[in-house]
């Protein structure tokens, strides 16, 4: 995973990889964000 981002810059994942890097982890958090929500409804619902 670490070598998949040499394109970027530096190869690193948050380092140089530029707006896709940032677009990605947007992606990444919203869908943990929702993930967690629906989570709670199902825990809240019994």
């Amino acid at each position: 995973m670490m070598g998949f981002n040499t394109w970027g810059g530096y190869g690193s994942m948050m380092g140089g990889t530029g707006s896709f890097g940032i677009i990605t982890w947007l992606v990444i958090l919203v869908d943990l964000i929702l993930a967690g929500i629906w989570l709670w409804q199902q825990i809240t619902k019994k």
